[in-house]
């Protein structure tokens, strides 16, 4: 599994699901 491919997956989900919200931890 590649770890950066499925940080930048992870990412796009926050930010899909917080929307506007820049609170990304």
């Amino acid at each position: 599994m590649n770890i950066i491919g499925i940080n930048e997956q992870w990412v796009t989900v926050r930010i899909q699901q917080k929307g506007d919200s820049k609170c990304i931890p």
